[in-house]
């Protein structure tokens, strides 16, 4: 896990985290299923946009290297062009 999703991820417990004045009581058990829920559901939308963000990242590399091997095959047919023209002539 990234130092980033950890950040986020502690914020969201503390979002979660009654402050320390408020008297604490205790949750029922549907309140309990519904905040259990939405943390899961908050904590799992951080970790899908964090895994959106490395694959954007790795295509975007992978494109880099696809781009420069284009150039590579380009620059090599121009040569084999050019010894053919000289094989020719």
């Amino acid at each position: 896990m990234s130092k980033k999703m950890q950040e986020e991820l502690s914020l969201l417990v503390e979002k979660f985290t009654p402050p320390m004045d408020v008297a604490g009581g205790f949750l029922s058990r549907k309140d309990f299923k519904k905040f259990a829920d939405k943390v899961v559901n908050e904590g799992a939308l951080i970790g899908w946009v964090h895994a959106e963000k490395m694959t954007r990242q790795r295509m975007e590399k992978k494109i880099d290297l696809l781009e420069q091997e284009i150039n590579i095959l380009r620059d090599r047919v121009k040569e084999v062009e050019v010894e053919l023209l000289a094989a020719q002539g």
